[in-house]
């Protein structure tokens, strides 16, 4: 016979309720990026007096974006679970070419950084394999939380950074930057908790660099902030990795 407890949120304990926020916080996050984009390109496709040429190339961000979504979420639904009352998130490695990749994920933002006259450079050391073999959607997820970051505080007519090396064999590191106002102070001992955002009254839900950290420890790595003053804000992120 099945009992039903009188006060059904004494049921989970507290540990537990926490952890199924964050998963379902994690889950609104990664889908809410995504659906933002798909938003402004259909509204520009319906509203503006764009030529064919402008209007094929909404529709194909528009379906980029929805694949992505898909992508996110099944990998999301794959990996990560609750065990013990704690999230566990596993890793989904897959041999990829670099250079290509990152090209891939950077077409994304052509709508946004046009809109917002930024521009998104690249660098890569030449002891950067071809291929590497790491999670893709993680590795994806973690590079679009940073640079949608650095999206939200770079001033027009700058760029953002991605530089690329091996530190040494099988460890990748990866250098994003931007040239905004930098974090707040009294923010940064907070980056990296959840539910903790860094720029209040953007509608932030304070998870990006949380979910951020934990698919870098997936990835076997880390992600930190390297520095933040007046000149911009840099972060660094490490992930181990196999050519």
């Amino acid at each position: 016979m099945l009992v039903v407890p009188n006060n059904p949120s004494k049921a989970i304990p507290a540990a537990d309720s926490q952890t199924m926020q964050i998963f379902m916080g994690m889950l609104a996050h990664e889908m809410r990026t995504q659906i933002a984009g798909i938003c402004t390109a259909s509204n520009l496709l319906l509203h503006g007096t764009e030529s064919r040429k402008n209007k094929n190339f909404y529709l194909s961000h528009i379906n980029s974006m929805s694949i992505n979504v898909l992508h996110v979420l099944n990998n999301m639904m794959a990996t990560s679970t609750i065990e013990d009352g704690k999230l566990a998130i596993k890793a989904l490695p897959k041999r990829i070419q670099i250079r290509h990749w990152l090209k891939e994920q950077i077409l994304q933002y052509k709508l946004i950084t046009a809109i917002r006259s930024v521009k998104i450079k690249t660098n890569f050391r030449r002891n950067v394999p071809e291929y590497i073999t790491t999670d893709e959607v993680k590795l994806g997820q973690i590079l679009k939380n940073l640079i949608d970051n650095a999206l939200k505080f770079a001033p027009a007519n700058t760029n953002i950074c991605i530089y690329i090396c091996l530190l040494r064999e099988n460890r990748l590191f990866l250098q994003i930057s931007d040239s905004g106002q930098g974090i707040p102070v009294d923010k940064i001992p907070f980056l990296f908790q959840p539910f903790q955002s860094i720029d209040e009254g953007l509608g932030s839900m304070g998870l990006g660099l949380y979910i951020s950290k934990l698919y870098a420890a997936s990835l076997g790595g880390d992600l930190m902030l390297a520095k933040s003053d007046i000149s911009g804000t840099s972060f660094l992120v490490l992930i181990n990795t196999q050519d």
